[in-house]
């Protein structure tokens, strides 16, 4: 199988060099690796130093060569804005496309692709990330030992690369949408909320924001009366979210943790779980890709059409299979 993972950014370069040293590719699984970027440069220079394991090519070549008929897996880990186009090509070409943007506007368009993936026997998985992506396989984990759900509430710290920071900046000053029995806009930055996080994040402040999350959620749990998603924030954050950004973004965010809290009936009873994992963004999707790569390899993906992760893997084996690749879920049991 050929992979292609078209963006060399943290999480692109991440996952091109974890996948050159994994077992995933040593074995008749993926023999084949190559990143693209929009800057030719980059790619070849991330190939040159894998040596002779991954192949370097250029976006636009790669758009007008018969290269796309060629590969099995496509991972895009651009910045958000360009996702669909890409992924509507893709699938045009029987590829198995996963899309790493938590963007609002990614997220609702390429959901918009399920006809093509169908129409062509392929598979689109959006928000293969740490929100979306690992949260709402938390929050079906979450959902396993209630009777029904009607809460799913999203929080995100951290940021991964810096296009991860200027997505976070557009979007606390970008509507957000919540589901509160029927879609509602809520301006960016409102809402605030302190959320606790697992360590060594604990507690922040979190506001609402452009997220593709609940997007996602309500296609997992249509029966949910109230739907969220918030992102930490600092005062500065909100106050200059609608200024050009004051200083360059940092390379990788440090921190980064997010948490879903899912609320329901058990017995009769109101019950709930907050589950969560902290981990730096960019890290958590490297782990997250690479553990659907891991099912794409042993074959266990096989469902056709546009889904988010949650619906295309099993809650409790997937996060045993993070945990393997060095991402732990946790529970807050109270104190």
């Amino acid at each position: 199988m050929h992979v292609l993972v078209v963006g060399a950014g943290v999480v692109g370069t991440r996952l091109v060099t974890r996948l050159a040293a994994t077992s995933l590719c040593s074995s008749d699984a993926f023999d084949q690796i190559t990143v693209a970027d929009r800057l030719t440069e980059r790619a070849e220079r991330l190939a040159s130093r894998l040596g002779n394991t991954v192949q370097a090519c250029s976006l636009q070549a790669l758009l007008h060569k018969s290269l796309c008929n060629e590969v099995d897996v496509v991972v895009l880990a651009l910045p958000p804005g360009s996702h669909t186009r890409l992924a509507n090509r893709f699938l045009q070409a029987n590829c198995l496309v996963l899309s790493t943007s938590d963007a609002l506007g990614d997220v609702r368009s390429l959901l918009t692709l399920e006809s093509t993936a169908t129409e062509h026997d392929a598979l689109l998985v959006v928000g293969v990330g740490m929100a979306p992506g690992l949260s709402d396989v938390l929050a079906s984990r979450a959902a396993i030992d209630l009777d029904c759900v009607t809460e799913v509430h999203v929080a995100k710290f951290g940021t991964g690369g810096p296009a991860c920071a200027r997505q976070h900046h557009r979007a606390l000053r970008s509507f957000a949408v919540e589901w509160n029995n029927g879609w509602q806009q809520r301006p960016g930055g409102s809402g605030r909320e302190l959320c606790w996080f697992p360590s060594p994040v604990n507690a922040a402040d979190c506001y609402r924001a452009a997220m593709g999350d609940p997007l996602i959620l309500a296609r997992r749990f249509p029966q949910a009366t109230k739907i969220s998603a918030r992102i930490a924030a600092t005062r500065r954050d909100r106050f200059t979210s609608w200024l050009p950004m004051l200083r360059s973004p940092h390379p990788e965010g440090k921190l980064g943790a997010m948490r879903v809290d899912v609320r329901g009936k058990r017995n009769g009873a109101w019950s709930g779980r907050i589950l969560g994992a902290a981990a730096p963004p960019a890290t958590a999707t490297v782990t997250v890709l690479l553990s659907v790569l891991h099912l794409v390899a042993n074959q266990q993906i096989q469902a056709k059409g546009a889904m988010s992760l949650s619906e295309v893997v099993k809650a409790s084996d997937f996060l045993t299979l993070t945990e393997q690749y060095g991402l732990i879920s946790e529970e807050f049991v109270g104190s």
